[in-house]
């Protein structure tokens, strides 16, 4: 059955939002409060500066996903208006949360974060559904790449913000321990959901790679812990890619975006 096409007024919705998240970051860069560097603190487990360029390929993701989606009313899943929705709130999510980030709120910032990741992980669920048998290929394709990108990257981000909260007012930012513990949830949390959606979005997995490769950089020859634990996760998500897509094709389930 072909998913029923998106009204206008909320496929233009998706462009204003996509847009806003873009400006947003001009706030904090024109001397209006704090930059997100400067709002944050700095951890063991902080990823190194590289890693957040990432936000550029998920700006663009978003504004050329939102302009397709006005052009052809769907989204390449069988549930357009749902998965719109969930990634407005996310656009929206990630305009607030440079705007608090600049006023310094350090306990909002988490927040908004976790709201993020809830709507972008029911997005990824989503978009690893069977695809639209109307949409095009490409479309497809566009979807679950943004999808898995900004739901991994908000995945990794979630607990880096709420360490950052934590180590700013209730625990010692250079302290071990708990970071490693906050660490060690990120990843299964991130293994959970690569064993459920990570066949179809390989952008997931892919994108938490790239976050834990930035901590190992970060963190080499400083901490053997952090260390170890990211590279260990990172093992343990290839492994968990390979495992799901091999189970996935000897159940006979077809390739992602399959040839129309």
């Amino acid at each position: 059955m072909t998913p029923t096409r998106i009204s206008v007024p909320i496929t233009w919705l998706a462009v204003f939002l996509a847009v806003a998240q873009v400006v947003a970051p001009v706030v904090p860069f024109s001397g209006f409060g704090a930059s997100p560097n400067e709002s944050t603190t700095d951890l063991l487990i902080t990823p190194a500066g590289y890693t957040f360029s990432i936000w550029s390929l998920i700006y663009l993701l978003s504004i050329v996903f939102a302009i397709a989606v006005v052009r052809k009313g769907a989204t390449g899943t069988d549930d357009p208006r749902r998965l719109l929705i969930d990634l407005e709130v996310a656009f929206a999510g990630a305009a607030l949360w440079i705007l608090v980030s600049a006023a310094e709120w350090t306990w909002v910032t988490p927040i908004v974060l976790t709201v993020m990741t809830v709507v972008l992980l029911d997005a990824a669920r989503i978009a690893a559904r069977p695809a639209d048998d109307a949409a095009p290929r490409w479309l497809i394709v566009l979807t679950r790449i943004l999808v898995g990108v900004y739901a991994a990257w908000a995945t990794a981000a979630v607990f880096q913000n709420w360490a950052a909260a934590i180590g700013a007012d209730l625990a010692d930012p250079q302290s071990l321990g708990w970071q490693v513990t906050i660490l060690l949830a990120c990843a299964l949390a991130g293994l959970a959901v690569t064993a459920a959606v990570g066949s179809v979005l390989v952008a997931y997995p892919l994108t938490l790679i790239w976050a834990l490769v930035g901590i190992i950089l970060a963190a080499e020859g400083e901490t053997t812990a952090v260390v170890g634990v990211a590279i260990g996760t990172i093992v343990a998500l290839v492994v968990t890619t390979a495992a799901v897509t091999v189970l996935r094709r000897r159940a006979g389930v077809p390739a992602p975006a399959a040839a129309r």
